[in-house]
């Protein structure tokens, strides 16, 4: 024992969780992008994500955000239902092309299933 008053603990066969992760090898970030956009609303990356629990004042229990790849401005919209996703997209289409004078080229998500509806593949084709 080198300290007074510690207790002696007798687990030396016994692995720390934490100091496994803490030194587990993890894979660097890609330092190269396959693609990225060279103006505004050239692409847009598009999410939708649970709220933390409780639901908002408003009853809203989703949060839909729309990055923009060139500029990295942000706009969250607040859904009640994912249901709403499809006239969220529309809306946000119709008001940031208007603002920008730029149209809407390329959405990039993951295939979660808010967004393959025959819906809105449908628009998306259009």
């Amino acid at each position: 024992m080198m300290v007074k008053g510690m207790p002696h603990i007798d687990h030396l066969d016994k692995v720390c969780e934490s100091s496994v992760l803490n030194n587990h090898h993890r894979a660097s970030f890609a330092k190269k992008v396959n693609w990225k956009a060279n103006k505004p609303l050239e692409l847009i990356h598009i999410d939708v994500c649970d709220l933390i629990k409780p639901m908002s004042t408003r009853h809203n229990k989703y949060f839909f955000t729309f990055i923009d790849d060139y500029s990295r401005k942000v706009w969250v919209y607040f859904l009640k239902r994912k249901s709403e996703v499809l006239n969220c997209f529309k809306y946000f289409k119709v008001i940031v092309e208007k603002q920008s004078g730029y149209n809407i080229k390329t959405i990039r998500f993951h295939q979660g299933e808010e967004y393959i509806s025959n819906d809105f593949e449908a628009f998306c084709t259009q």
